[in-house]
């Protein structure tokens, strides 16, 4: 005669499989996700008057252009001459502390920072930039 065992048998889930399951639909929902424009804000922001108003009190003004040369105050100069631009800064009126710094869109960038290098070492401290374009 056969008895019943009493026994408990031991019962057991494998979670290795849950593992691997949980881990192709994480990566299925990365993959498939949208990255993008959604991630973005768009902001209106406030217009100023504050650079319309100054810039009719402002006489100081450089303008750079794409192809090298430097006008200030009407005056043209090269910027391979950076001795004689700093002369001609040096001899701006600085009582205001204020200039108009204005730059062709193409120009280099290496030409503008030297020239506001230049700016700040004689004492003007407000200096607005403008784009010019063509």
């Amino acid at each position: 005669m056969k008895f019943i065992n009493q026994e408990k048998s031991s019962f057991s889930i494998e979670i290795t499989p849950l593992i691997d399951i949980v881990f192709l639909l994480v990566i299925f929902f990365v993959v498939t996700s949208k990255v993008g424009d959604s991630q973005f804000l768009s902001l209106d922001l406030p217009k100023t008057e504050s650079f319309n108003t100054n810039l009719v009190e402002i006489n100081n003004e450089i303008s750079i252009t794409s192809t090298g040369n430097v006008y200030i105050n009407g005056i043209v100069f090269n910027i391979d001459n950076m001795n004689d631009i700093e002369d001609a800064i040096f001899r701006l009126d600085n009582s205001s502390g204020s200039i108009v710094l204005s730059a062709e869109a193409s120009s280099l960038h290496v030409w503008i920072v030297g020239i506001m290098d230049i700016l700040n070492t004689y004492g003007f401290n407000e200096v607005q930039i403008r784009t010019i374009e063509k």
